[in-house]
């Protein structure tokens, strides 16, 4: 029997939110038998989850399950511990972010790790892009800051569930925030200055690492490109009339299974124009794929750090044009 079940903390319109949705389904529909589907409430765009689960503590009795099948030094579940690549010493670099020159050597090293390994790190980095250094570009979903490498993106959240696994349960029900974990800056609101405690304490990063590791297990879902120069990715898109990209995508109110919303996320009538700070997409032709909703996000700086920033919310207006 399927049942309708609402996941009340995993607002659609937000990215960090969006994100945590694809995540929860594609655990589900890689690591268990059961048929699922997701879409989005018209009247909270909460994500709705049609599966046999009847209740959220159901769900994330099966998520904690999914992740107890990492090993100790595993971060993601299905994968060897080896991957991703850890760096050699504390003051080695990253070795997944080669010099794009040696991206067939990385391809090879982490091929012999098996098909999803493979296919993980096509959606991490990309030689069809380059950073400042003349690396290997990265997904634009992540933003490093400081000395955190591919596998410290992906180790920080599994750290935080597999010690404790009722994050997993609040990710769908109701976010509680961990001073000091960055939530990988999927979510604008993890900054906290001296200003925001009410003791005047030093500020420190406020993430969710439930609803973050839920978002990172997405990423095989977001196709990762590039134009030779830079990288983008599923869901980031430019405007009609030229631009930056931003991260945009819809809500839809049918159940879809992973391949229907692939096909729908990827859609070409998703398109817009902005001017930057404000987004206007045309109803005409997304109405008719059951799209009710559209989001969008940027990446903000965060004054004083070396990162891309943080992924922030932009306003979205919906015209019959």
């Amino acid at each position: 029997m399927t049942h309708r079940l609402p996941l009340p903390a995993l607002d659609g319109r937000d990215p960090l939110g969006f994100l945590a949705a694809l995540g929860l389904l594609r655990l589900l529909t890689r690591h268990t038998d059961a048929e699922v589907r997701l879409g989005f409430d018209e009247m909270t765009a909460h994500a709705t989850l049609y599966s046999p689960y009847e209740t959220c503590d159901q769900v994330g009795d099966q998520l904690t399950s999914i992740a107890a099948t990492m090993s100790d030094d595993a971060v993601i579940p299905g994968l060897p511990a080896t991957f991703p690549l850890p760096k050699s010493g504390t003051r080695g670099s990253d070795p997944m972010r080669v010099a794009r020159d040696n991206y067939p050597t990385l391809h090879t090293t982490i091929a012999a790790l098996g098909d999803e390994a493979e296919q993980w790190l096509s959606c991490i980095v990309t030689d069809l892009g380059r950073d400042d250094r003349g690396r290997v570009a990265l997904t634009p979903y992540s933003a490093p800051s400081g000395q955190q490498t591919v596998r410290s993106f992906f180790g920080a959240s599994a750290t935080q569930i597999r010690a404790q696994p009722h994050h997993l349960l609040a990710a769908l029900t109701g976010w509680r925030r961990v001073t000091g974990f960055t939530g990988e800056y999927l979510d604008h609101r993890v900054l906290h200055s001296t200003t925001d405690h009410p003791r005047g304490e030093p500020g420190s990063e406020r993430g969710v690492p439930g609803a973050t590791w839920l978002a990172i297990m997405a990423l095989p879902l977001l196709r990762l490109a590039g134009n030779g120069n830079t990288a983008t990715a599923t869901l980031w898109r430019p405007p009609k009339s030229g631009g930056r990209r931003i991260m945009i995508w819809p809500l839809w109110r049918q159940p879809l299974d992973l391949i229907a919303i692939s096909a729908l996320i990827e859609h070409p009538d998703l398109t817009f124009d902005s001017d930057g700070s404000h987004v206007t997409v045309s109803k005409d032709k997304i109405s008719a794929l059951g799209v009710f909703a559209v989001a969008a996000a940027h990446r903000r700086p965060v004054e004083g750090r070396k990162s891309a920033g943080v992924l922030v919310p932009l306003p979205v207006t919906l015209t019959n044009s």
